[in-house]
């Protein structure tokens, strides 16, 4: 009976504790909220600085300091002038000469002048300072055959060629100790020119080498070759003459002699005889006048006789001299070296002068002598190292003179110009 009564109420607490159980709330599994896609969006890079180009030709009164005026304050100019001076000063800028000024975001960046048809100074801005190097112009450059016929003069068959009278010049000057082209040029003489073209985006920036080049006078064919021979550059007929001499046929290209070397001249304007120690070559003002050699400058002046004129010391007791110019050229001074072929001045008619001429006079040794009758000593030839070398260039070369096809070599190629 004891056993009974305890076990009926074990049975009722087992009851009593599954009910309550039962109405307790469900308490629900811990769920993680779900998960956040996170968009990572990438800052946008700032946009580029945008480069503005300013192009310009200095003019009359133009100087650094009003060019870059409106990029620049007067300190900085100051500081971007001297940066420059150890390279180039800024005063030897020239009327004529290209510039531009490139700025971003209309802060200015650089600035570039042409010195000259080689090489441009490039000045850019830095942190703390303006690094101002000179620098080459880069040239598309085509090989391009150029041929002719004398018709008149060389210079109207250059042009009738489509050509400019500078490369007349120069291949006057290439063969001007084997033909006389004031006095032996004949209608129906022809010439073939293989030279180097340069160009700037499409536009053309004057020639480059002569490679090769012909020219038949009365039946005669003389040629050309380029060469570099222990260093040096120069130009060699196909049996390996130099066609270099020590001194040029003739200061200025092309012009007549309008009056002769002697001892006895009645001047024009002094009205009385005397020495005429020189050779006058009529020609245009302006007229390029060329050292006839290398030398240096003995005399730049000025005198109510001579004009505008310079002397010149050669080798060898040797001295030119050149009257009555216009002007100088640039950079000429007393104690210049110059270089055979180098512009020094242009004809003019200052002094004592009835018309535009220059007045041509040679000494050796202190005495005058008549430059048209100096024997002048060719250069040296192919050395016989390079003779090997040379055929194989003439065998190249001598065929594109009649073929115009540049045969081995890309038409069109860029090169940075050496000068």
């Amino acid at each position: 009976m004891k056993y009974t009564h305890l076990t009926s109420l074990l049975c009722l607490f087992v009851a009593i504790f599954f009910l309550a159980c039962s109405d307790a709330p469900e308490i629900a599994e811990p769920t993680c909220p779900p998960e956040k896609k996170i968009e990572t969006k990438l800052a946008e890079a700032p946009p580029k600085p945008e480069e503005t180009l300013a192009c310009g030709v200095v003019a009359a009164g133009n100087s650094a300091a009003s060019l870059l005026k409106p990029w620049l304050s007067p300190q900085e100019i100051h500081a971007l002038a001297k940066a420059c001076r150890p390279v180039f000063r800024l005063t030897r800028m020239r009327v004529g000469k290209p510039y531009k000024v490139a700025t971003l975001d209309e802060d200015f960046h650089r600035f570039e002048y042409a010195i000259d048809s080689n090489r441009y100074l490039e000045v850019v801005r830095g942190k703390e300072d303006f690094p101002a190097p000179i620098k080459a112009f880069t040239y598309d450059v085509k090989e391009v055959l150029v041929r002719g016929e004398v018709k008149g003069s060389l210079y109207a068959a250059m042009q009738e060629a489509g050509e400019s009278s500078i490369l007349a010049v120069r291949l006057g000057n290439l063969f001007g100790w084997e033909i006389d082209f004031v006095r032996d040029l004949r209608v129906g003489d022809t010439f073939s020119v293989l030279v180097e073209k340069r160009f700037t985006q499409g536009k053309f920036k004057g020639y480059g080498h002569i490679l090769a080049a012909e020219f038949t006078n009365q039946g005669c064919t003389y040629d050309a070759f380029r060469m570099e021979c222990s260093g040096k550059v120069g130009y060699y007929s196909r049996d390996g003459r130099n066609l270099k001499h020590a001194f040029l046929k003739s200061p200025v290209a092309f012009t007549r002699i309008s009056s002769g070397y002697s001892l006895k001249r009645w001047h024009p304007i002094l009205k009385k005889y005397r020495p005429h120690y020189g050779v006058d070559y009529a020609a245009p003002v302006g007229t390029p006048i060329h050292a006839i050699g290398n030398g240096t400058l003995r005399v730049v002046a000025t005198n109510r006789g001579s004009g505008k004129h310079i002397f010149i010391t050669h080798a060898n007791g040797y001295q030119s001299g050149y009257l009555h110019m216009s002007r100088f050229a640039r950079g000429m001074k007393r104690g210049k070296k110059v270089e055979q072929g180098q512009v020094i001045g242009y004809v003019g008619q200052t002094g004592l002068a009835t018309g535009p001429h220059l007045c041509f006079r040679m000494k050796q040794w202190g005495k005058p002598i008549n430059p048209v009758k100096v024997k002048v000593t060719r250069e040296k030839s192919i050395p016989d190292s390079e003779k090997e070398a040379f055929a194989r260039l003439v065998a190249k070369l001598r065929p594109l003179l009649h073929a115009g096809i540049a045969a081995n070599t890309p038409e069109v190629k860029e090169i940075e110009n050496k000068g």
